[in-house]
């Protein structure tokens, strides 16, 4: 039982891990696309798909 529990908490942190760096570069794009940054280079950095830096870009205008 004390397994099973440990590895339901490892699979909640590596969630969480995950989420943070997901919001961090969504944060990063939204920060870029309000300098107006070129859409490739966006991507490059933020390491997102064209499709969810398009959604960003409609959530800032």
């Amino acid at each position: 039982m004390c397994e099973i529990m440990q590895n339901l908490q490892e699979e909640g942190r590596a969630e969480g891990r995950l989420e943070g760096r997901l919001e961090e570069r969504t944060s990063l794009a939204l920060d870029m696309l309000r300098d107006k940054k070129p859409i490739e280079e966006i991507i490059k950095y933020s390491r997102l798909t064209p499709e969810r830096i398009k959604e960003l870009a409609k959530q800032i205008r």
